[in-house]
């Protein structure tokens, strides 16, 4: 039984290995080593020199900023709409339902170069936008840009432009969770005297909770790494404004004109975004579902 079960799994397992384990093993290899192959034939062993450059890295630590800057304000923004527009959407009094997600889906469904170069076009200077504004009498704004060392703009345009694509997806999946609450306890709770709003509050809502915080959860974990829409809009500017950490880490280990162009330290904040990310995520399911709970008992 076994001897003819191994031949069907064992290009599977061929395949994880190769393309999962051997990278991570060497991702965490290429953590103590040096190499730009710029300058360098091979990788050199360079101790804690990338933790050490780290440490005194401050556009790291500025990019890292800006990263949870961006998290903090397009998942709550995100989950908020997008529990909102579910609430609407699965309203008995709401006609044309499947058209309406189907328009939802739009921005999803769209590829990153794409919403980047038109939004790169519409928030140009001399863009629809700022045309807009002007026929308002208003002045036009530099939303691609920031005098004066104003980062506000470009942060406020990529935040919405995150919200813009993201949130249908919430929405989705959160009207799927509160459909799928059985009608039965809302015809009971309904017999029992609960109105439209006490059912949803005390009803469909705490029912479609645990859809609302895996979807929440997925939005976090995926708010962390947001990449192509900074490399479409902003290249990470004006100057590093918008240089997220996994932008910088491409910078650095892809970009061989960086000033700090090392695959071995790129390795280093790879490492330290997925520990990052991990904390935060533990975090947020001992706050969410208790986890401690089942951890610890």
């Amino acid at each position: 039984m076994r001897r003819g079960v191994l031949p069907l799994i064992l290009p599977a397992l061929i395949l994880l290995l190769i393309l999962t384990i051997y990278p991570t093993i060497y991702l965490y290899y290429m953590m103590f080593q040096s190499f730009n192959p710029l300058v360098d034939f091979a990788p050199r062993f360079a101790g804690l020199d990338n933790f050490v450059t780290f440490a005194n890295d401050s556009e790291a630590w500025y990019a890292i900023g800006i990263m949870f800057l961006l998290t903090a304000i397009t998942v709550p923004a995100e989950v908020g709409l997008g529990v909102l527009l579910a609430i609407i959407f699965t309203s008995r009094y709401l006609q044309g339902k499947i058209l309406i997600r189907s328009l939802m889906l739009i921005p999803m469904s769209i590829p990153a170069v794409i919403v980047g170069l038109n939004w790169k076009m519409i928030f140009f200077t001399y863009g629809p936008l700022n045309a807009f504004l002007q026929s308002l009498g208003l002045p036009p704004q530099p939303w691609l840009s920031a005098p004066f060392g104003d980062p506000f703009n470009v942060i406020f345009v990529l935040a919405v432009l995150d919200v813009w694509q993201w949130t249908p997806f919430v929405m989705l999946a959160v009207a799927s969770g509160i459909e799928s609450v059985p009608s039965d306890i809302r015809e009971a709770a309904s017999l029992d005297g609960a109105t439209g709003l006490s059912l949803l509050k005390h009803i469909v809502l705490p029912m479609a909770k645990t859809v609302i915080m895996v979807i929440a959860l997925l939005r976090l974990i995926d708010s962390l790494r947001i990449f192509d829409i900074i490399y479409m809009l902003t290249f990470g500017g004006p100057g590093n404004i918008t240089t997220t950490l996994p932008f910088y880490i491409y910078k650095v280990g892809f970009t061989l004109t960086a000033a700090k162009a090392n695959i071995g330290y790129a390795a280093l904040l790879s490492v330290i975004l997925l520990a990052m990310a991990m904390v935060l995520v533990i975090m947020t399911l001992m706050r969410l579902f208790k986890v401690e709970k089942i951890i610890w008992g």
